[in-house]
């Protein structure tokens, strides 16, 4: 006898099984499951299936409805696709008809995005580990998930490391710890490294900005200037002249033309590193947002700050993915200086993954 073979489409795994049921009866065999639709348009299961007792096509399974065991598979299936749908959703281009979506991805895609890395940049960094794990193993997928982590959080020397005179400038948005951060670095540099430092600001935008760098000046009995234009910086760095480390504090203006404004004063000035200063309790999408910003400053280096409090660590991805920046350190507190470390890269994915990571 030959088989007549049906499709059924519902909304959802049960909705579907239901159609089939009730066109082919409780031991229907099912041929075959799969989500359909376009990337952007109403998607929908589709089910083959053939009436229990007809001849199924040659090289077909032959398997009767179990409501409760397609719908949990269907489920899978459809949780699987959606988090390869999220990951591909900044490649507008027509999605194949069906996908067969390896589990390890949807968990370590999920994992990642707990950790509050951006749902596509977490699915194309779980897609690099499944290509990269030498093995189907937790322990070799595991060890491959670091290895995608690292490549992309890169660590550079921190500012109070060397004994060749630099020039450091912190930019970044207004709230990030920009002058707390400063003095943080200064701090290390003097107790640590045994350096001479000067502090110069340019931050006359704020009212008692300037009196706040200076409070930190006095206290570490290091020289603090403040400069308003391109003379006066000028002047402020040379009268730093036997310091190894001068940290130049700078105002968290908003708007393009003061950031643009700002960015050309300090690249005036020969030899000055500009380190941009996020804020991981920010999140994902406010980070990659920031760094886009102040690109006019054309930074060398990152710095996060503030990742005791933020909820998802995995955001600093989203700053160091969109500027290809090395970071230098990490703030974690307000303690100065105890809380600022040098970055490294495994203490940055270690940060991304948490306990047990």
């Amino acid at each position: 006898m030959n088989a007549i073979v049906k499709t059924f489409r519902g909304r959802d795994p049960k909705s579907a099984l239901d159609a089939v049921k009730a066109s082919l009866g409780d031991e229907a065999i099912i041929l075959n499951t799969r989500e359909v639709g376009g990337l952007w348009g109403k998607r929908e299961i589709e089910i083959t299936a053939v009436k229990s007792g007809d001849e199924a096509p040659q090289g077909k399974k032959r398997r009767p409805v179990d409501v409760e065991s397609e719908v949990a598979a269907l489920r899978r299936i459809v949780e699987d696709l959606r988090a390869e749908i999220h990951g591909n959703r900044a490649e507008p281009k027509s999605m194949p008809a069906r996908i067969d979506t390896p589990a390890p991805l949807s968990r370590i895609q999920q994992r990642l995005i707990e950790r509050g890395v951006e749902a596509s940049l977490a699915g194309e960094i779980a897609r690099e580990a499944l290509r990269g794990a030498g093995g189907a193993s937790e322990k070799d997928i595991a060890v491959a998930l670091r290895q995608a982590l690292r490549t992309r959080l890169a660590s550079g020397r921190s500012p109070w490391e060397g004994e060749e005179r630099r020039l450091v400038a912190l930019v970044g948005p207004t709230g990030v710890g920009k002058t707390t951060t400063i003095a943080k670095i200064a701090a290390h540099a003097i107790l640590d490294s045994r350096l001479k430092v000067s502090l110069v600001t340019v931050d006359t935008y704020r009212i008692g900005a300037s009196e706040h760098i200076q409070r930190y000046g006095e206290i570490m009995n290091v020289p603090t200037h403040v400069a308003r234009d391109e003379a006066s910086l000028r002047e402020a760095i040379f009268r730093s002249g036997d310091a190894h480390l001068v940290l130049i504090d700078t105002a968290g203006r908003s708007d393009a033309a003061a950031l643009a404004a700002q960015a050309q004063l300090l690249h005036k000035v020969e030899g000055v590193e500009c380190h941009l200063v996020l804020s991981a309790a920010s999140g994902a999408r406010e980070i990659r947002a920031a760094a886009k910003r102040f690109q006019a400053y054309k930074a060398q280096r990152l710095i996060f700050s503030k990742l005791d409090e933020s909820d998802g660590p995995g955001s600093i991805l989203s700053a160091t993915t969109e500027t290809n920046l090395a970071v230098s350190c990490v703030t974690d507190g307000q303690r100065v200086p105890e809380d600022i470390h040098p970055a490294s890269g495994q203490s940055l994915v270690d940060r991304v993954l948490g306990h047990g990571g």
